[in-house]
Protein backbone atom coordinates (compact mmCIF):
# COMPACT_ATOMS: atom_id res chain seq x y z
CA UNK A 1 0.00 0.00 0.00
CA UNK A 2 2.85 2.41 0.88
CA UNK A 3 4.50 1.76 -2.49
CA UNK A 4 1.28 2.55 -4.34
CA UNK A 5 0.86 5.74 -2.29
CA UNK A 6 4.42 6.85 -3.07
CA UNK A 7 3.95 6.15 -6.76
CA UNK A 8 0.76 8.17 -6.83
CA UNK A 9 2.46 11.07 -5.04
CA UNK A 10 5.42 10.97 -7.44
CA UNK A 11 3.08 11.00 -10.43
CA UNK A 12 1.37 14.14 -9.06
CA UNK A 13 4.73 15.86 -8.44
CA UNK A 14 5.84 15.05 -11.98
CA UNK A 15 2.69 16.63 -13.36
CA UNK A 16 3.17 19.77 -11.26
CA UNK A 17 6.83 20.00 -12.35
CA UNK A 18 5.99 19.57 -16.02
CA UNK A 19 3.28 22.24 -15.81
CA UNK A 20 5.73 24.57 -14.07
CA UNK A 21 8.29 24.10 -16.85
CA UNK A 22 5.72 24.76 -19.58
CA UNK A 23 4.36 27.79 -17.76
CA UNK A 24 7.80 29.25 -16.87
CA UNK A 25 6.92 29.11 -13.16
CA UNK A 26 10.55 28.71 -12.20
CA UNK A 27 10.24 29.13 -8.42
CA UNK A 28 7.54 26.47 -8.32
CA UNK A 29 9.90 24.10 -10.08
CA UNK A 30 12.82 24.99 -7.80
CA UNK A 31 10.69 24.39 -4.70
CA UNK A 32 10.20 20.80 -5.85
CA UNK A 33 13.93 19.98 -6.05
CA UNK A 34 14.06 17.77 -2.96
CA UNK A 35 11.17 15.63 -4.16
CA UNK A 36 12.42 15.54 -7.74
CA UNK A 37 15.84 14.28 -6.59
CA UNK A 38 14.07 11.19 -5.33
CA UNK A 39 12.77 10.51 -8.85
CA UNK A 40 15.57 8.15 -9.89
CA UNK A 41 14.02 7.52 -13.30
CA UNK A 42 14.06 11.14 -14.47
CA UNK A 43 16.39 13.09 -12.13
CA UNK A 44 19.54 12.90 -14.25
CA UNK A 45 18.01 13.27 -17.70
CA UNK A 46 15.09 15.66 -17.06
CA UNK A 47 14.84 17.36 -13.71
CA UNK A 48 18.51 18.25 -13.09
CA UNK A 49 18.96 20.11 -16.41
CA UNK A 50 15.54 21.73 -16.00
CA UNK A 51 16.41 22.98 -12.53
CA UNK A 52 19.67 24.45 -13.84
CA UNK A 53 17.69 26.44 -16.42
CA UNK A 54 15.18 27.50 -13.75
CA UNK A 55 17.96 28.64 -11.40
CA UNK A 56 19.46 30.76 -14.17
CA UNK A 57 16.08 32.26 -15.02
CA UNK A 58 15.60 33.56 -11.45
CA UNK A 59 19.22 34.68 -11.13
CA UNK A 60 20.52 32.19 -8.54
CA UNK A 61 24.26 31.86 -8.13
CA UNK A 62 25.74 28.50 -9.09
CA UNK A 63 22.79 27.87 -11.37
CA UNK A 64 24.75 25.37 -13.45
CA UNK A 65 25.48 23.10 -10.49
CA UNK A 66 22.65 20.61 -11.12
CA UNK A 67 23.59 20.42 -14.82
CA UNK A 68 27.22 19.62 -13.96
CA UNK A 69 25.97 17.05 -11.47
CA UNK A 70 23.81 15.45 -14.14
CA UNK A 71 26.70 15.32 -16.65
CA UNK A 72 28.92 13.72 -14.01
CA UNK A 73 26.18 11.11 -13.60
CA UNK A 74 26.01 10.38 -17.35
CA UNK A 75 23.59 12.97 -18.81
CA UNK A 76 24.15 13.59 -22.54
CA UNK A 77 20.89 14.77 -24.12
CA UNK A 78 21.71 18.47 -24.14
CA UNK A 79 19.93 18.91 -27.48
CA UNK A 80 16.57 18.30 -25.77
CA UNK A 81 17.05 21.47 -23.72
CA UNK A 82 18.18 23.81 -26.46
CA UNK A 83 18.13 26.72 -26.99
CA UNK A 84 17.56 27.30 -23.27
CA UNK A 85 20.81 25.68 -22.12
CA UNK A 86 22.99 27.70 -24.49
CA UNK A 87 21.05 30.86 -23.69
CA UNK A 88 21.70 30.28 -19.97
CA UNK A 89 25.29 29.03 -20.02
CA UNK A 90 26.63 29.51 -23.52
CA UNK A 91 28.81 32.45 -22.43
CA UNK A 92 30.56 30.43 -19.74
CA UNK A 93 34.23 30.14 -20.77
CA UNK A 94 34.21 26.35 -20.40
CA UNK A 95 30.85 25.77 -22.14
CA UNK A 96 32.41 24.00 -25.13
CA UNK A 97 34.14 21.56 -22.78
CA UNK A 98 30.86 21.04 -20.90
CA UNK A 99 29.16 20.01 -24.12
CA UNK A 100 32.05 17.69 -24.98
CA UNK A 101 31.76 16.06 -21.54
CA UNK A 102 28.06 15.48 -22.15
CA UNK A 103 28.68 14.09 -25.64
CA UNK A 104 31.28 11.69 -24.25
CA UNK A 105 28.58 10.21 -22.01
CA UNK A 106 26.69 8.70 -24.95
CA UNK A 107 27.06 4.93 -24.41
CA UNK A 108 27.73 2.51 -27.23
CA UNK A 109 24.53 0.81 -28.43
CA UNK A 110 24.00 -2.46 -26.57
CA UNK A 111 23.43 -4.12 -29.96
CA UNK A 112 24.01 -3.04 -33.54
CA UNK A 113 23.17 -5.23 -36.52
CA UNK A 114 25.81 -4.36 -39.09
CA UNK A 115 25.07 -6.70 -42.02
CA UNK A 116 22.02 -8.70 -42.99
CA UNK A 117 20.58 -10.47 -46.03
CA UNK A 118 18.02 -8.87 -48.30
CA UNK A 119 15.95 -10.60 -51.00
CA UNK A 120 16.49 -9.49 -54.56
CA UNK A 121 13.89 -7.34 -56.24
CA UNK A 122 11.26 -9.10 -58.31
CA UNK A 123 7.60 -9.35 -59.16
CA UNK A 124 5.24 -11.27 -56.89
CA UNK A 125 5.76 -15.00 -57.32
CA UNK A 126 2.80 -16.91 -58.77
CA UNK A 127 2.91 -20.68 -58.68
CA UNK A 128 0.66 -23.12 -60.50
CA UNK A 129 -1.08 -25.00 -57.69
CA UNK A 130 -4.17 -27.11 -57.66
CA UNK A 131 -7.01 -25.96 -55.42
CA UNK A 132 -6.07 -26.51 -51.79
CA UNK A 133 -8.88 -29.00 -51.13
CA UNK A 134 -7.67 -31.11 -54.07
CA UNK A 135 -3.98 -31.13 -53.20
CA UNK A 136 -4.20 -34.21 -51.00
CA UNK A 137 -5.95 -36.14 -53.77
CA UNK A 138 -3.22 -35.19 -56.20
CA UNK A 139 -0.36 -35.99 -53.82
CA UNK A 140 -1.74 -39.48 -53.19
CA UNK A 141 -1.44 -40.27 -56.92
CA UNK A 142 2.17 -39.11 -57.28
CA UNK A 143 5.47 -40.98 -56.79
CA UNK A 144 6.70 -40.68 -53.23
CA UNK A 145 9.13 -37.80 -52.72
CA UNK A 146 12.81 -38.64 -52.41
CA UNK A 147 15.26 -37.15 -49.92
CA UNK A 148 16.36 -34.39 -52.28
CA UNK A 149 14.28 -31.95 -54.30
CA UNK A 150 16.19 -32.55 -57.54
CA UNK A 151 15.76 -36.31 -57.47
CA UNK A 152 12.10 -35.88 -56.54
CA UNK A 153 11.60 -33.52 -59.49
CA UNK A 154 13.39 -35.89 -61.88
CA UNK A 155 11.23 -38.80 -60.71
CA UNK A 156 8.04 -36.79 -61.22
CA UNK A 157 9.25 -35.59 -64.63
CA UNK A 158 9.86 -39.18 -65.76
CA UNK A 159 6.54 -40.34 -64.30
CA UNK A 160 4.58 -37.54 -65.96
CA UNK A 161 6.08 -38.11 -69.40
CA UNK A 162 5.17 -41.83 -69.24
CA UNK A 163 1.49 -41.30 -68.36
CA UNK A 164 0.28 -41.09 -71.98
CA UNK A 165 1.53 -40.61 -75.52
CA UNK A 166 1.26 -37.07 -76.79
CA UNK A 167 -1.80 -36.08 -78.78
CA UNK A 168 -3.25 -32.71 -79.74
CA UNK A 169 -6.47 -33.13 -77.77
CA UNK A 170 -7.17 -30.66 -74.96
CA UNK A 171 -9.16 -30.89 -71.75
CA UNK A 172 -11.17 -27.85 -70.72
CA UNK A 173 -9.72 -27.77 -67.21
CA UNK A 174 -6.57 -26.62 -65.47
CA UNK A 175 -6.71 -29.28 -62.79
CA UNK A 176 -4.17 -32.09 -62.64
CA UNK A 177 -6.56 -34.52 -60.91
CA UNK A 178 -9.09 -34.08 -63.73
CA UNK A 179 -6.34 -34.74 -66.28
CA UNK A 180 -5.17 -37.86 -64.46
CA UNK A 181 -8.71 -39.19 -64.13
CA UNK A 182 -9.29 -38.83 -67.87
CA UNK A 183 -5.91 -40.34 -68.70
CA UNK A 184 -6.83 -43.35 -66.55
CA UNK A 185 -9.82 -43.78 -68.87
CA UNK A 186 -7.56 -43.77 -71.94
CA UNK A 187 -7.47 -40.08 -72.88
CA UNK A 188 -4.36 -38.56 -74.47
CA UNK A 189 -3.52 -34.89 -74.36
CA UNK A 190 -1.14 -32.17 -75.50
CA UNK A 191 1.92 -30.53 -74.01
CA UNK A 192 -0.41 -28.23 -72.03
CA UNK A 193 -1.77 -31.09 -69.94
CA UNK A 194 1.71 -32.46 -69.29
CA UNK A 195 2.66 -29.04 -67.93
CA UNK A 196 -0.44 -28.92 -65.71
CA UNK A 197 0.26 -32.32 -64.15
CA UNK A 198 3.96 -31.62 -63.72
CA UNK A 199 3.68 -28.12 -62.23
CA UNK A 200 0.81 -28.90 -59.90
CA UNK A 201 2.37 -32.21 -58.93
CA UNK A 202 5.65 -30.55 -58.01
CA UNK A 203 3.85 -28.04 -55.82
CA UNK A 204 1.92 -30.85 -54.14
CA UNK A 205 5.34 -32.31 -53.25
CA UNK A 206 6.45 -28.90 -51.92
CA UNK A 207 8.71 -28.00 -54.82
CA UNK A 208 7.81 -24.51 -56.07
CA UNK A 209 6.75 -24.79 -59.71
CA UNK A 210 4.81 -22.99 -62.40
CA UNK A 211 3.84 -23.46 -66.00
CA UNK A 212 5.81 -21.97 -68.88
CA UNK A 213 4.58 -21.06 -72.35
CA UNK A 214 7.29 -21.06 -75.00
CA UNK A 215 6.79 -19.35 -78.37
CA UNK A 216 8.69 -19.21 -81.64
CA UNK A 217 9.85 -15.89 -83.06
CA UNK A 218 6.87 -15.30 -85.33
CA UNK A 219 4.26 -16.72 -82.98
CA UNK A 220 1.54 -14.24 -83.98
CA UNK A 221 0.80 -16.18 -87.18
CA UNK A 222 0.70 -19.78 -88.33
CA UNK A 223 0.33 -23.03 -86.39
CA UNK A 224 2.53 -25.01 -84.03
CA UNK A 225 4.06 -21.81 -82.71
CA UNK A 226 3.93 -22.66 -79.02
CA UNK A 227 4.98 -25.32 -76.54
CA UNK A 228 4.01 -25.70 -72.87
CA UNK A 229 6.48 -26.88 -70.23
CA UNK A 230 7.08 -26.27 -66.53
CA UNK A 231 9.87 -24.94 -64.36
CA UNK A 232 10.71 -25.51 -60.74
CA UNK A 233 12.88 -24.04 -58.04
CA UNK A 234 15.17 -26.89 -57.00
CA UNK A 235 16.32 -26.47 -53.41
CA UNK A 236 19.47 -28.55 -53.61
CA UNK A 237 20.59 -26.85 -56.85
CA UNK A 238 19.72 -23.37 -55.57
CA UNK A 239 18.27 -22.49 -58.96
CA UNK A 240 15.29 -22.57 -61.31
CA UNK A 241 15.25 -25.45 -63.80
CA UNK A 242 13.08 -25.86 -66.90
CA UNK A 243 11.33 -29.24 -67.13
CA UNK A 244 9.58 -30.56 -70.24
CA UNK A 245 6.82 -32.94 -69.18
CA UNK A 246 5.90 -34.02 -72.70
CA UNK A 247 9.43 -35.06 -73.53
CA UNK A 248 10.51 -36.16 -70.05
CA UNK A 249 13.58 -33.97 -70.33
CA UNK A 250 15.46 -31.00 -68.98
CA UNK A 251 18.19 -29.00 -70.71
CA UNK A 252 21.81 -28.91 -69.56
CA UNK A 253 24.89 -26.91 -70.47
CA UNK A 254 28.25 -28.29 -71.56
CA UNK A 255 29.12 -29.10 -67.93
CA UNK A 256 25.87 -30.98 -67.35
CA UNK A 257 24.31 -28.22 -65.24
CA UNK A 258 20.49 -28.07 -65.50
CA UNK A 259 19.41 -24.76 -67.02
CA UNK A 260 16.69 -22.23 -66.33
CA UNK A 261 14.54 -20.62 -68.98
CA UNK A 262 16.45 -17.28 -68.97
CA UNK A 263 19.73 -19.19 -69.38
CA UNK A 264 18.28 -21.09 -72.33
CA UNK A 265 17.06 -17.88 -73.92
CA UNK A 266 20.50 -16.30 -73.54
CA UNK A 267 22.36 -19.09 -75.34
CA UNK A 268 23.62 -18.72 -78.89
CA UNK A 269 23.29 -22.41 -79.65
CA UNK A 270 21.04 -25.20 -78.39
CA UNK A 271 21.71 -26.77 -75.02
CA UNK A 272 21.74 -30.53 -74.56
CA UNK A 273 18.42 -32.23 -73.71
CA UNK A 274 18.73 -34.76 -70.88
CA UNK A 275 15.98 -37.36 -70.96
CA UNK A 276 14.80 -39.00 -67.75
CA UNK A 277 11.58 -40.41 -69.22
CA UNK A 278 11.07 -43.64 -71.12
CA UNK A 279 11.55 -42.10 -74.57
CA UNK A 280 14.37 -40.14 -76.25
CA UNK A 281 11.72 -37.73 -77.47
CA UNK A 282 13.82 -34.73 -78.51
CA UNK A 283 15.66 -35.92 -81.60
CA UNK A 284 16.33 -32.48 -83.05
CA UNK A 285 17.41 -30.04 -80.29
CA UNK A 286 17.66 -27.10 -82.72
CA UNK A 287 13.99 -27.50 -83.67
CA UNK A 288 12.81 -27.34 -80.07
CA UNK A 289 15.33 -24.71 -79.06
CA UNK A 290 13.58 -22.31 -81.48
CA UNK A 291 10.65 -22.25 -79.05
CA UNK A 292 12.74 -20.36 -76.51
CA UNK A 293 12.56 -17.15 -78.57
CA UNK A 294 9.68 -15.82 -76.46
CA UNK A 295 8.22 -17.01 -73.19
CA UNK A 296 5.84 -16.31 -70.36
CA UNK A 297 5.29 -17.99 -67.03
CA UNK A 298 2.44 -18.23 -64.59
CA UNK A 299 1.87 -14.60 -63.63
CA UNK A 300 4.29 -12.78 -65.94
CA UNK A 301 5.75 -12.31 -69.40
CA UNK A 302 8.82 -10.39 -70.50
CA UNK A 303 9.59 -8.75 -73.81
CA UNK A 304 12.67 -6.49 -74.04
CA UNK A 305 11.74 -5.35 -77.54
CA UNK A 306 7.98 -5.10 -77.12
CA UNK A 307 5.21 -7.61 -76.39
CA UNK A 308 2.97 -9.02 -79.12
CA UNK A 309 -0.33 -9.88 -77.40
CA UNK A 310 -1.77 -12.09 -80.14
CA UNK A 311 -1.00 -15.74 -80.84
CA UNK A 312 -1.53 -17.85 -83.97
CA UNK A 313 -4.03 -16.10 -86.21
CA UNK A 314 -5.32 -13.55 -83.74
CA UNK A 315 -5.90 -15.35 -80.45
CA UNK A 316 -5.31 -13.13 -77.44
CA UNK A 317 -2.19 -13.95 -75.43
CA UNK A 318 -3.12 -13.02 -71.83
CA UNK A 319 -0.59 -12.23 -69.11
CA UNK A 320 -1.00 -10.83 -65.62
CA UNK A 321 2.13 -8.70 -65.61
CA UNK A 322 4.40 -7.43 -68.38
CA UNK A 323 8.10 -7.12 -67.63
CA UNK A 324 10.97 -5.78 -69.68
CA UNK A 325 13.47 -8.36 -68.45
CA UNK A 326 13.14 -11.93 -67.23
CA UNK A 327 15.05 -11.20 -64.00
CA UNK A 328 11.93 -9.71 -62.43
CA UNK A 329 10.15 -13.05 -62.76
CA UNK A 330 12.90 -15.11 -61.12
CA UNK A 331 13.22 -14.57 -57.39
CA UNK A 332 15.95 -16.55 -55.72
CA UNK A 333 13.89 -18.65 -53.35
CA UNK A 334 16.76 -19.34 -50.99
CA UNK A 335 16.77 -15.63 -50.16
CA UNK A 336 15.60 -14.52 -46.75
CA UNK A 337 14.65 -11.20 -45.25
CA UNK A 338 15.19 -10.46 -41.57
CA UNK A 339 13.21 -8.43 -39.10
CA UNK A 340 13.65 -7.68 -35.42
CA UNK A 341 11.23 -8.82 -32.71
CA UNK A 342 11.25 -9.25 -28.95
CA UNK A 343 11.70 -12.81 -27.72
CA UNK A 344 11.38 -13.27 -23.97
CA UNK A 345 12.06 -9.55 -23.61
CA UNK A 346 15.32 -9.61 -25.62
CA UNK A 347 16.10 -8.48 -29.19
CA UNK A 348 15.77 -11.32 -31.65
CA UNK A 349 15.98 -11.81 -35.41
CA UNK A 350 12.88 -12.98 -37.26
CA UNK A 351 13.87 -14.87 -40.41
CA UNK A 352 11.40 -14.45 -43.26
CA UNK A 353 12.07 -16.92 -46.10
CA UNK A 354 11.15 -16.21 -49.71
CA UNK A 355 10.56 -19.94 -50.22
CA UNK A 356 6.80 -20.63 -50.12
CA UNK A 357 7.25 -24.06 -48.55
CA UNK A 358 9.70 -23.17 -45.78
CA UNK A 359 8.90 -25.09 -42.60
CA UNK A 360 11.53 -23.53 -40.35
CA UNK A 361 14.96 -21.98 -40.35
CA UNK A 362 18.56 -22.88 -39.64
CA UNK A 363 21.09 -20.94 -37.55
CA UNK A 364 24.76 -21.83 -37.99
CA UNK A 365 23.85 -25.19 -39.43
CA UNK A 366 21.38 -26.19 -36.71
CA UNK A 367 17.58 -26.06 -37.10
CA UNK A 368 15.91 -23.62 -34.70
CA UNK A 369 13.77 -25.73 -32.42
CA UNK A 370 10.40 -24.72 -31.03
CA UNK A 371 7.26 -26.31 -29.58
CA UNK A 372 5.13 -27.88 -32.34
CA UNK A 373 2.43 -25.23 -32.20
CA UNK A 374 4.80 -22.25 -31.97
CA UNK A 375 5.48 -21.84 -35.68
CA UNK A 376 6.89 -18.30 -35.44
CA UNK A 377 9.55 -19.43 -33.00
CA UNK A 378 11.01 -21.73 -35.65
CA UNK A 379 11.99 -18.57 -37.51
CA UNK A 380 13.22 -16.56 -34.52
CA UNK A 381 16.62 -16.42 -32.82
CA UNK A 382 17.71 -14.17 -29.97
CA UNK A 383 20.94 -12.26 -30.58
CA UNK A 384 23.95 -12.89 -28.35
CA UNK A 385 24.45 -9.88 -26.07
CA UNK A 386 27.79 -10.51 -24.41
CA UNK A 387 30.25 -7.82 -25.52
CA UNK A 388 31.92 -8.67 -28.81
CA UNK A 389 31.49 -9.02 -32.56
CA UNK A 390 29.30 -11.78 -33.94
CA UNK A 391 28.29 -13.36 -37.21
CA UNK A 392 25.94 -16.20 -38.04
CA UNK A 393 24.81 -18.13 -41.09
CA UNK A 394 21.06 -18.36 -41.40
CA UNK A 395 18.92 -20.23 -43.91
CA UNK A 396 15.41 -21.36 -44.64
CA UNK A 397 14.48 -24.98 -44.00
CA UNK A 398 12.16 -26.85 -46.38
CA UNK A 399 10.95 -30.47 -46.42
CA UNK A 400 14.08 -31.22 -48.47
CA UNK A 401 16.54 -29.69 -46.04
CA UNK A 402 18.34 -26.38 -45.49
CA UNK A 403 18.66 -23.93 -48.36
CA UNK A 404 21.75 -21.89 -49.20
CA UNK A 405 22.74 -19.77 -46.21
CA UNK A 406 23.05 -16.02 -45.81
CA UNK A 407 25.18 -14.11 -43.28
CA UNK A 408 24.15 -11.72 -40.54
CA UNK A 409 26.59 -9.74 -38.39
CA UNK A 410 26.17 -7.72 -35.20
CA UNK A 411 28.09 -6.18 -32.34
CA UNK A 412 27.25 -6.11 -28.66
CA UNK A 413 28.63 -3.66 -26.09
Amino acid sequence: MASATNSSKLARVRTVAQDAMRGARWWTLLDLEKTLRADAEFWRDLWAPSLAIAAHKVGLKGARATLDEAIDAGFHQTDLFEPELSAAFGKDPDWARVLERAKANVPAPPLRITAWPEPGAGSPLRLDRIEAHREGQLASRLPRPREGAWQTARDLLAWTSALWRHANARINAGDAVDVLEQVALGARYSCVEYSIVLAQGLNALRIPARRVWLRRGDYHDGVGQGHAVAEAWIDDLDRWVLLDGQHGAYWADEDGRPLSLPELQARERPARPVHVGPRQAIQDPALWWAYFAHASVTGAAWAPEGFVPVFQEGGVLPTERLLRESAGAYPRLSDVAVGVVAQDGAPAVRIRPEHPYAVGSVWNGEPITAPPKDVERRFTRALDREPGEYKADLAALTPYGPLASREIRWTAA
